[in-house]
């Protein structure tokens, strides 16, 4: 146990480091509520992320976090500000607590993606990230991805698989 707690602290306190504190509306998913094999044996993978979201050369972060009002996972975003010291907080997307054994993130680099406008959408189109983007993902199901739409100045969503 001592080991499975190393594993997940360890990535933990790095981003912790990193990222702006946690909003209080907001907890930190438990090791219990995170630890499945398709994780491949280490807690923290999909749960967080990070990279530069809206083109701005400022660290963002991702991360999959529990709502205390609703008790519902929380796909959650920053954007750093201008002045470095401040952040912007997202909510993308919120799922059923249950739904965390099989819901994971990843950060997409920039590229070409094919991807449908809607999940009931019959074709496909294309399109090419210009900033890094979050890949919301489920082991055995649909994935879409979240992108900063710079027109707009929010996060866009589209589907990859449905």
């Amino acid at each position: 146990m001592l080991k499975l707690s190393l594993i997940f602290l360890i990535p933990t306190i790095y981003l912790q480091a990193i990222e702006p504190e946690l909003p209080k509306a907001y907890r930190y998913l438990d090791i219990q509520e995170v630890f499945h094999q398709w994780r491949h044996e280490e807690p923290g993978q999909f749960i967080f992320s990070g990279g530069d979201f809206n083109g701005d050369s400022r660290y963002d972060g991702a991360q999959l976090v529990v709502k205390h009002a609703t008790n519902q996972i929380v796909l959650l975003v920053f954007l750093q500000k201008s002045d470095g010291q401040s952040f912007r907080w997202i909510e993308l997307s919120s799922f059923p607590m249950e739904s965390i054994d099989r819901v994971g993130i990843q950060v997409i680099k920039p590229m070409e993606i094919s991807f449908f406008k809607t999940p009931q959408s019959p074709t496909k189109s294309r399109f090419y990230l210009m900033t890094d983007a979050i890949n919301l993902f489920t082991d055995e199901g649909p994935a879409s991805v979240f992108f900063w739409d710079a027109g707009e100045q929010s996060f866009q969503q589209v589907w990859l698989s449905k």
